[in-house]
């Protein structure tokens, strides 16, 4: 006759050790956060603001040509101007948006301020406030950008410029790829967290793992991408459909352009 064993007839009760999730917690929502900036990046404005939105190639050459020119002034009211001028902009942004524009543009400008700091003490600090309020100019304009421009359009813009191919298809996979292997490593944080008993000494390794499984699989991912493009016949060119990029609303913006070309000129 078999018997059970007297250690299976004990009763155990385990209580695991209390461990701190902020580690995984944190790590999920700076993933989650980088992924909801491309994912709300729809930028297309609704109502009337968006009969009055220029098109993508018309932001691009507005944004590059002000930024150019307040880089290129030394006139510090050339730069206020264009400053007004952005903060009024701003003001048309969503209260999601808005916080994140001004937010990224004050860090640049502060971290600006941080390295320019030693010109204070060596008699010159025209200096440090010229470069911290360009450098703000400069990522507000590209974090406006951004937020009112959906990131296809802008990669239509590109072609528009005539931007090499390569860079163009460079730049749109690298962003649609963020966020799948971003959605990826979200799913591997709520897995470790589920499966997390009691405490663990070494969090590092957890998060090592999956940063080293999100490469792996990146890599089995663009050769099953490429493999697909080639059986399609894709030869690395982008090819634009016949509809019009460009808008009648963008020959107002054109004479915008101008009015800020003659004032830089002026000043």
């Amino acid at each position: 006759m078999n018997t059970i064993p007297e250690w299976m007839t004990k009763t155990e009760n385990y209580i695991p050790e209390t461990d701190h999730d902020g580690f995984v917690n944190r790590s999920l929502l700076s993933v989650m956060s980088v992924m909801s900036r491309f994912r709300t990046s729809e930028g297309s404005r609704k109502g009337r603001l968006a009969q009055v939105e220029p098109s993508a190639p018309v932001k691009l050459a507005m944004a590059l040509l002000i930024i150019i020119l307040a880089s290129c002034s030394r006139n510090m009211f050339f730069t206020y101007c264009m400053l007004a001028v952005l903060l009024l902009h701003m003001c048309g942004l969503g209260s999601r948006q808005l916080p994140r524009v001004f937010t990224a543009a004050l860090a640049a400008a502060g971290f600006s301020c941080i390295l320019l700091l030693p010109a204070v003490f060596l008699g010159s600090p025209h200096t440090m406030l010229t470069v911290s309020l360009k450098v703000f100019l400069s990522v507000g304009l590209l974090g406006f950008l951004a937020a009112t421009t959906a990131w296809n359009r802008i990669t239509e813009g590109f072609r528009f410029f005539l931007i090499p191919d390569i860079m163009i298809f460079t730049f749109d996979i690298t962003l649609k790829y963020i966020v799948i292997l971003g959605d990826i490593c979200v799913d591997m944080l709520n897995a470790l967290k589920l499966r997390s008993i009691g405490k663990n000494h070494d969090k590092g390794n957890s998060i090592s793992g999956i940063i080293g499984f999100a490469f792996l699989k990146s890599r089995h991912m663009s050769e099953e991408m490429c493999a697909a493009m080639a059986c399609r016949g894709f030869e690395g060119e982008y090819h634009r459909g016949t509809l019009k990029i460009l808008k009648p609303v963008d020959l107002l913006f054109a004479l915008y352009a101008a009015m800020i070309v003659a004032l830089f000129i002026y000043l």
